[in-house]
């Protein structure tokens, strides 16, 4: 039997699709995808809102079909079979988890997980084994007995879970299965998951956040409904493989266009400068997969400024701190080596803003940040300031210090004139297209 579970083959997603082109023309929200799901795969899946992600979940689960293109769902062809025999294979070979858990209020936590088992006529003796085997499995067994309303976030979300694998499926389909969890429920979620995929359960699993993604070991990055970029975890370590996530989604989103107007000298140059670091890998070989391997270059920190006169909340301390004293910089570097920069040592100072999408409760918006390459003779430092308030009193060092300063995007000036967060984050998304233009990007 074939190790391929889902192939996905240049599938199209058109809503309302316009035939005759009275409108003028069709908006793809997926646009000719290649996507490959073997046995044993985690995959996860980020990009901007409105990339495709919960449509292209939708097409390759069988929820919905694809305007064009082919999907293969354990060797058949959705676009050959009915609607029976599409749900046959939903019930009884995919598991869902949404954000949203979607359980029953009025019945039980037993009945909610067993309602897969009772739907597919299974008999009560399976259903009982079943519902306390993964109940026990997931810590929820002592809530079988409760409704939905009296278990906590985490329980439910928990709950949900067991109901998608009780009918013990091939592939578990997850859209956001952390975004009404906090940190640590999400966290131990994700856990769950991988111990899941250890056992066998292929996972594809849709997020906002790179943390939750680099619990993968395959990462896709979807952008206007085409895959820009795909990740292999290989035998990177978790840690390493959320940094180079995060120098993904940086470098897409925004303002990363400021970091070199020259020569984009971000992670495509970084990985290309060992070609035995890519190999390309698809149903048609022709998308791109890049294998992640840190070992031979530098990611970019992310470092919180510690000023002298300003007290540290819990939040904060949990960053990596970056002290900020009057003749160098010191921080613990991701290798927990010290790193000492005296000003008098650096050569140039590059600044630039990066972007980061974040879910805020009932909204979502931009995080913008500074970064910086800190470039000495025969060194360099790249740095992400955590840092959401003024970092003000870094640039005037950096001044003081006569450091020659790439400022293209004039972040100084811009923390100079608006120095209330709300106004300088409001500035910066008004002048978006301005920057885009001033600097010849369309």
């Amino acid at each position: 039997m074939s190790n391929n579970l889902i192939v996905v083959n240049k599938i199209t997603k058109v809503y309302d699709e316009d035939i005759f082109f009275r409108r003028g023309t069709n908006y793809h929200v997926l646009n000719k995808i290649d996507f490959l799901l073997q046995k044993g795969d985690f995959v996860s899946i980020m990009g901007p809102s409105g990339s495709g992600k919960s449509t292209f979940l939708n097409c390759i689960s069988g929820l919905d079909r694809p305007t064009t293109g082919k999907v293969l769902l354990f060797g058949k062809n959705l676009t050959e079979i009915n609607d029976e025999e599409i749900a046959y294979l939903r019930s009884h070979e995919i598991g869902f988890v949404f954000q949203n858990h979607n359980l029953i209020e009025n019945l039980t936590i037993y009945d909610n997980i067993a309602t897969p088992l009772i739907l597919n006529e299974e008999n009560n003796d399976l259903i009982n084994q079943r519902v306390h085997e993964y109940s026990k499995k997931l810590g929820i067994e002592h809530l079988l007995g409760k409704k939905p309303l009296e278990c906590s976030g985490g329980e439910r979300q928990r709950a949900a879970i067991a109901r998608a694998i009780v009918s013990q499926p091939q592939v578990l389909i997850c859209d956001e299965p952390t975004g009404n969890l906090d940190s640590k429920n999400s966290h131990e979620v994700l856990k769950i998951f991988k111990e899941l995929n250890n056992e066998g359960t292929s996972i594809v699993l849709v997020t906002h956040d790179s943390a939750i993604a680099s619990y993968a070991n395959k990462f896709l990055y979807l952008r206007d409904g085409q895959m820009q970029t795909q990740l292999i975890k290989n035998k990177t370590d978790q840690k390493s493989f959320y940094e180079e996530i995060n120098r993904i989604t940086e470098k897409d989103i925004l303002f990363s266009m400021f970091s070199n107007i020259e020569g984009k000298s971000n992670i495509e140059d970084d990985i290309k400068r060992d070609d035995s670091q890519i190999s390309n890998e698809s149903i048609d070989n022709d998308v791109e997969v890049i294998n992640v391997d840190n070992s031979k270059n530098k990611t970019r920190e992310n470092v919180y400024v510690v000023f002298k006169d300003k007290k540290l909340t819990l939040e904060q301390r949990k960053c990596r701190l970056l002290n900020f004293e009057d003749k160098y910089l010191e921080y613990e570097s991701v290798t927990h080596h010290n790193v000492r920069i005296y000003y008098k040592d650096i050569k140039n100072i590059k600044l630039f803003l990066s972007a980061t999408y974040r879910q805020l409760g009932f909204f979502s918006e931009y995080m913008y940040y500074v970064n910086i390459d800190i470039i000495l003779e025969n060194d360099q430092y790249e740095l992400r300031l955590e840092n959401i308030d003024d970092v003000s009193p870094l640039f005037d060092m950096f001044i003081k210090e006569n450091i020659n300063i790439d400022d293209p995007a004039d972040i100084i000036g811009i923390y100079a004139n608006h120095k209330v967060d709300l106004d300088r984050h409001r500035y910066i998304q008004r002048n978006y297209k301005k920057f885009c233009k001033m600097y010849g990007f369309k």
